[in-house]
């Protein structure tokens, strides 16, 4: 079980619930190729999660509708129903899982509407069973975060009532939560500790952005205009300098 990390600095019980909670957790892996859906369930059923299988996009729906699902591996190019058209159909619905996308090389527009849709994140192939389960476990992780509450006196970064959380890579607006992306929890953080400094795209993806292949300036637009309409009133300081790039303003 993957369970350590920023996590070992907020308390034994804390860990270890968080850590019984994935073993809990449903995931949906959605791929039309039979032998990365067998080995990546393979591996997800050894860390304990419980594991669903869908060859393409309109049995990922169908099982979706009979199935609790907390997260879903969607292979963006699949037939009958892409892994995008699937996304878009749960972002109509009451309960939408956590999504990440498995996209191949050449596929930005792919990569970029994704996160318009709401990913908590992409993985590449060919990509590493080791990235998989940990980029798994970090959404999981977040997306519980987000339901406990928040020792007062841990270390925040914080503007006013915004406060990010780095133990746990959760964040509170006003004492309430904010559901809040890998990438868009980072990007927030990073302004936040470097307010008044204006960053391009390309200086936001070397600093904030994870090293894995796929390098999209337009990815940097995309996770700022999302992450205005979730942090309210705070909006109008994420700010942009045209032809320069985007900074937080004090």
């Amino acid at each position: 079980m993957i369970c350590n990390g920023p996590y070992e600095n907020i308390g034994t019980k804390i860990v270890e619930a968080v850590c019984m909670e994935m073993k809990n957790r449903t995931i949906l892996v959605a791929d039309d190729e039979p032998d990365i859906r067998e080995i990546l369930v393979f591996n997800l059923e050894q860390e304990g999660y419980r594991c669903l299988q869908a060859s393409n996009g309109q049995e990922a729906m169908q099982i979706a509708r009979t199935e609790p699902v907390d997260l879903a591996l969607l292979d963006i190019m699949m037939p009958n129903m892409s892994g995008l058209e699937v996304a878009e159909a749960w972002q109509k619905s009451e309960n939408c899982p956590a999504i990440i996308f498995l996209t191949a090389l050449g596929e930005e527009a792919d990569v970029l509407r994704g996160f318009e849709l709401g990913a908590d994140d992409y993985i590449l192939k060919p990509f590493s069973l080791k990235q998989v389960l940990a980029r798994i476990a970090a959404v999981i992780r977040r997306r519980n975060a987000a339901d406990m509450p928040v020792k007062p006196e841990e270390n925040a970064i914080a503007y006013e009532d915004l406060r990010l959380y780095d133990s746990m890579k959760t964040a509170t607006l006003c004492g309430s939560s904010l559901s809040l992306t890998r990438m868009e929890y980072e990007l927030l953080a990073f302004l936040l500790q470097h307010p008044d400094k204006v960053y391009s795209r390309a200086d936001i993806l070397q600093y904030v952005w994870p090293n894995d292949g796929l390098v999209l300036e337009r990815t940097v637009d995309v996770t700022v205009n999302r992450l205005r309409k979730k942090i309210g009133p705070y909006r109008e300081h994420l700010k942009a300098k045209t032809g320069y790039g985007y900074y937080w303003e004090k």
